[in-house]
């Protein structure tokens, strides 16, 4: 269920990004480079983020043992594939039913690693500031 609520929340983001960068566009064939960009921050920024916080799991209540990277870096690996579904549906109901061959796989593979690069860095970052940190009374782990 946390997969599917970060895949989610970020690429409903993402599509939220576009929507509102694309207000005001004629729709006469010029690029809009600046929805282009929002949806891509917007993925960046919100794998990176959430990973980080993934990687200090720093929840109420959190065990006191920090998850493994493997399991961090598979979970983020789901997450950026639903991701860039939600996307892709979303623009799919938007565009029409050519969406997906009109973008094609190289641009799907790509949405796919812009969500998952980040994440992987920001959940690695955060399990290493976990492990180098450990809360009054307790032993840092090794």
């Amino acid at each position: 269920m946390a997969i599917v609520m970060r895949a989610l929340v970020i690429g409903l983001a993402a599509v939220a990004a576009l929507w509102l960068m694309s207000i005001g566009d004629d729709g006469e064939g010029g690029a809009n480079i600046g929805a282009g960009l929002a949806v891509f921050a917007v993925l960046v920024v919100g794998g990176f983020t959430w990973a980080l916080f993934d990687g200090l799991d720093l929840r109420r209540g959190a065990r006191p043992t920090r998850p493994r990277l493997g399991t961090l870096l598979l979970r983020w690996a789901l997450v950026s594939g639903l991701t860039v579904a939600v996307v892709v549906a979303a623009m799919t109901l938007r565009d029409g039913s050519d969406y997906l061959a009109d973008v094609g796989p190289s641009t799907v593979a790509f949405l796919v690693l812009l969500v998952l690069v980040p994440a992987a860095i920001g959940a690695f970052i955060g399990w290493v500031a976990r492990r180098t940190t450990a809360a009054p009374g307790q032993r840092r782990s090794s």
